[in-house]
């Protein structure tokens, strides 16, 4: 049955190759848009013992619980991590320790080749029994029945091991676990710990605070926050989107299905509020006179050399930062969560996830070894060593982190969920809303109701185009 599919396979995944990674050559950094599913998608079981072609796994457990590797089991194994190439080798040490006599081969291939190697594997009958997957590929790879359901094999103590039930919810669907998260990537709020201890400067607690400080740092003559704003918004729009989570949350639609698939096409006022409003802090100067004109790097040395009190990063960008501040010997920083409005009852960080990961194969002949594999791999041991060795933000509540900037990072994954997972080709709408709001903000005619319009249009539009 699995030959069946990969006809339609090869389809959907071509989109991915397309569409993955196209803004970063960071590995991990971005992740592709999800494949539609087709009205055509087979509705039966890729291991359908009915099936006279099919290769057909071992027989699943009836429940959950610790999984052991079916005797003489081989797995092959594709990841894209070069540069991990110490975690990846501590890694398989610790799953083949764990697991005696369990074999692993082991495939590199480059980040941007990963959905077409996947295709290629499929086409010739000799697919990965594990391999990387980033978590916006999970709905289309499902729907096609290309996962494993490991549901089955994650019992109550693996479940205990990560940060929140969210990290599990990004690599599920159709309420089954059909993936695993390995590291995460999300932006965060740094400041100055130097400076705001000299000027007795508290962090904000909510977002009436931050715009009392932003006022505040400003009449000292320096800029609140660098947040780099080329191409398409960048870290000014991911602020935007930051204030619009909250506003969502407190409107009761934070759940609402149209939402969480990126369907949703009328907002009804809500897209506006929140663009009006940082686009008010961009016109008061919190993010200095050229946002839109700073790059990543732009934005780092205007945080680094003190002429901005905080800086809007990714949390991959914490090496660069250690690495110029050491060069500089400047100041001590820290980072705190992006505040709430005072009204709200919580923050919202939809966008904390764990966009890096891996799916094992539905076909494998060795279903309890690769259950058995991501157990060891979720281990305390084995995410210590990508945390502290590789500075990578894991999905373990077990890792104590060496760094203290990087733990306070994950610590604010505990308002993480609800990430917002697209079950339509996005391509580019993601840009092209992105640059709507710059230009929203460098008008001086557009109101924020008409850039609402602009928005819910590219993103009806792009659904439109993707369906078809």
């Amino acid at each position: 049955m699995f030959k069946k599919i990969v006809a339609l396979f090869m389809a959907f995944v071509l989109v991915f190759a397309m569409t993955a990674c196209a803004k970063t050559a960071a590995p991990g950094a971005s992740e592709p848009a999800a494949a539609t599913p087709g009205a055509d998608t087979p509705d039966t079981d890729p291991t359908d013992a009915n099936d006279p072609d099919a290769d057909t796994p071992a027989t699943q457990p009836a429940a959950a619980g610790k999984p052991v590797a079916e005797e003489g089991a081989k797995l092959h194994f594709m990841h894209i991590y070069p540069e991990h190439a110490n975690a990846i080798d501590k890694s398989l040490e610790i799953i083949k320790r764990d697991n005696p006599g369990l074999e692993i081969n082991v495939s590199v291939v480059p980040w941007n080749e990963a959905t077409k190697s996947i295709q290629t594997a499929a086409a010739t009958d000799e697919m990965y029994d594990i391999f990387f997957q980033w978590s916006s590929q999970v709905p289309g790879y499902n729907d096609i029945g290309l996962l494993l359901d490991l549901t089955p094999y994650v019992d109550d103590e693996w479940k205990s091991w990560y940060i929140s039930d969210a990290a599990l919810q990004e690599y599920s669907d159709d309420g089954k676990i059909v993936g695993m998260p390995l590291r995460g990537t999300a932006v965060f709020l740094i400041y100055n710990k130097t400076l705001f201890d000299e000027k007795g400067w508290k962090t904000p607690t909510s977002q009436e605070e931050l715009e009392t400080l932003c006022d505040t740092i400003l009449g000292e003559g320096l800029i609140p926050i660098s947040a780099p704003g080329k191409p398409n918004g960048f870290q000014v729009e991911s602020i935007r989107g930051r204030v619009f989570d909250n506003i969502v949350y407190m409107n009761g639609l934070i759940d609402d299905p149209e939402r969480l698939t990126n369907r949703k096409t009328e907002w009804n006022g809500l897209y506006a509020e929140s663009a009006e409003l940082v686009k008010g802090w961009y016109k008061k100067g919190y993010f200095g006179q050229n946002a839109f004109g700073l790059e990543r790097e732009e934005g780092q040395t205007v945080f680094m050399t003190g002429s901005a009190a905080m800086l809007l990063c990714n949390n991959n960008e914490l090496i660069a930062l250690r690495e110029l501040n050491a060069a500089a010997n400047n100041f001590e920083f820290g980072t705190f969560p992006f505040p709430k409005p005072a009204a709200a009852d919580r923050g919202m960080f939809t966008a904390a996830g764990f966009g890096d990961g891996w799916g094992a194969w539905s076909g494998t002949k060795y279903p309890a070894a690769c259950a058995a594999f991501f157990r060891s791999l979720a281990g305390e041991e084995a995410m210590t060593i990508w945390a502290n060795e590789e500075l990578c933000l894991v999905p373990s509540n077990q890792v104590e982190y060496a760094d203290q900037v990087q733990g306070d990072f994950a610590a604010q994954y505990a308002d993480g969920g609800y990430k917002v997972v697209a079950n339509y080709n996005t391509g580019n709408m993601g840009d092209l809303t992105g640059q709507a709001f710059v230009d929203y903000c460098l008008s001086d005619t557009m109101t924020a109701d008409e850039f609402e319009t602009q928005v819910e249009g590219i993103v009806a539009r792009t659904i439109a185009d993707a369906e078809e």
